[in-house]
């Protein structure tokens, strides 16, 4: 994957959850790659912040970047509409 579609792709989906979540005033990726044996893995930390909270999501070990990247985020959206009552849209 080129390196400016995966910055789209990441950039699309902070996007998506600030739409979703307005108060998020901060997100911020780190993408890990390694191998393991013959097959490539990916995983996308993320650190999202408002106003007085933090929340800091390890994204799940996936074969794919793209995989890797929304496997993160819906992990993101599934931890702010349970843990974080404050962030739900009115």
């Amino acid at each position: 994957m080129k390196e400016e579609s995966l910055h789209a792709l990441i950039q699309h989906e902070v996007a998506e959850l600030r739409v979703e979540f307005p108060q998020i005033a901060l997100v911020r990726t780190s993408l890990d790659t390694w191998t393991e044996g013959e097959a490539r893995r990916y995983s996308l930390g993320l650190d999202i912040r408002w106003p007085d909270h933090q929340t800091l999501v390890a994204g799940p070990v996936r074969d794919g970047v793209h995989e890797a990247v929304r496997a993160a985020f819906d992990e993101a959206r599934q931890r702010l509409r349970s843990g974080c009552a404050h962030l739900a849209p009115a």
